[in-house]
């Protein structure tokens, strides 16, 4: 790192406020330690910014949120990016205090922005597996239950479902027919006595 970027760095963690140092020097490490900016600046800045913005505009939070992701935009942040720039956010508003500011209506969009950026970023599963297995388990629950169940049943009833059952079971019948020459078979036609 250049010398200007670590004085810059150093601005944002010896503040007069040592609770805004603790969390600005924690952020700091862990962004070194992920390594996902390049520029180690960018997620304090984007800190320090949104503090400022929702202080200033905690009477209006939508307006609050929509300045704050308008600095996250101008970034060009990826969404693990964003979602750590939220987390940390979210992190102090939940444990600092602002005299008579309640950022309570902030923090709560804050983690509606989070949720849905970490839905839309999961990758999708497909469930042609999970609700084959899901029905296999729920159907062999069923044939566990199912004597008591027909006990349970009025005897129309029950006779009524082990008719539909028992194609399932039982091979199904078909009718055969005999035909003359068939093959194996012998005709007094075809014999000369």
């Amino acid at each position: 790192m250049k010398a200007k970027e670590i004085e810059a760095m150093e601005g944002y963690i010896k503040t007069e406020n040592e609770h805004w140092n603790e969390f600005a020097f924690d952020m700091l490490c862990e962004v070194l330690q992920q390594g996902q900016f390049e520029n180690a600046e960018i997620p304090l800045q984007l800190f320090s910014n949104a503090i400022d913005i929702f202080t200033e505009h905690h009477e209006h939070p939508l307006k609050a949120i929509q300045l704050f992701t308008g600095e996250m935009d101008k970034q060009k942040l990826n969404p693990n990016q964003r979602l750590f720039v939220y987390e940390w956010v979210i992190k102090y508003i939940k444990q600092s205090e602002f005299g008579e500011i309640d950022l309570k209506p902030i923090n709560d969009l804050l983690n509606s922005q989070q949720e849905k950026l970490k839905a839309e970023n999961e990758p999708v599963k497909p469930l042609t597996k999970n609700i084959r297995e899901l029905l296999k388990e729920l159907i062999q629950k069923e044939f566990e239950k199912l004597p008591d169940t027909l006990k349970e049943l009025e005897p129309v009833q029950r006779l009524n479902i082990l008719c539909k059952m028992i194609p399932f079971v039982l091979p199904k019948v078909e009718s055969v027919s005999h035909e003359l020459n068939e093959p194996g078979e012998t005709s007094s036609k075809g014999f000369n006595w």
